[in-house]
């Protein structure tokens, strides 16, 4: 019952202001927009500064609030990336076709490991997979990667460029992955980095994500921004090179 008076809070909750004829770029665009960075073999942690898009992004699903989570952004008019664990797939085999339409669905690999403590071919492994599973859900592969904890190396790196995999990670992190976090702490964390260019890190597998995504969007629209999916967030304006990202992540080696 407490489920379903949540649910029924967040979806009343969603803004209205949000424009229903709001365009995104066509899929082209979004495909030469990553062409063209996967070329530069860069990593991805933020947009260019110029517009007034901003990328939400979703790690470690599906899960039991991916669905809810898909209708909230669907009733905002608002696009987002789903970084998805290819071995949540089976259990929630519908939510990835759904995500793809409200935005995009990236690789977030197969059992979500620390990429860097394995060997090369299991880390091809990870990502294939799931290249497939995603496939096989949506009918399309990703076009987007992203390393479990942002741990990465020179040799990970190598494998998801093989992949045609174009790596991204973020610049604002929403902090939802404490445990039973605060969704006004979310939002607050959201609010801070938030700017033109953003790429926010959430996890729709928590309940306290779903209750925070309203208010976040709300916030997107009182500062006249829009919410947008990473490959829309690149077609849009796309980062310069060697541009620098606040509060981006440190890791590699």
């Amino acid at each position: 019952m407490r489920l379903v008076l949540l649910v029924a809070f967040v979806l009343a909750a969603v803004p209205t202001a949000f424009a229903a004829g709001v365009r995104f770029p066509s899929e082209g665009a979004q495909q030469r927009a990553v062409n063209a960075l996967l070329a530069r073999e860069t990593i991805v942690s933020c947009g260019g500064p110029h517009g007034n898009a901003v990328a939400l992004t979703f790690d470690d699903g599906p899960g039991p609030y991916t669905a809810k989570i898909v209708d909230v952004l669907r009733r905002a008019h608002a696009h987002a990336t789903f970084f998805v664990v290819g071995n949540r797939l089976q259990y929630w085999p519908r939510l990835a076709r759904a995500e793809s339409r409200v935005g995009a669905v990236g690789n977030h690999t197969w059992s979500h490991p620390a990429l860097t403590k394995l060997p090369s071919w299991l880390v091809w492994l990870q990502l294939a997979r799931t290249q497939a599973a995603v496939e096989d859900a949506t009918g399309e592969k990703p076009m987007l990667f992203r390393s479990p904890y942002a741990l990465h190396s020179l040799r990970t790196d190598e494998v998801s460029l093989h992949l045609g995999l174009l790596e991204v990670f973020w610049d604002v992190d929403a902090g939802d992955d404490v445990p039973n976090a605060q969704p006004n702490l979310i939002v607050r964390a959201v609010e801070r980095g938030l700017r033109p260019g953003a790429i926010v890190l959430l996890h729709d597998i928590h309940p306290w994500t779903l209750h925070a995504l309203p208010r976040i969007l709300s916030v997107i629209h009182h500062r006249h921004l829009r919410a947008v999916s990473v490959p829309e967030l690149l077609a849009l304006d796309s980062p310069a090179s060697g541009q620098g990202c606040p509060y981006a992540p440190l890791g590699g080696d």
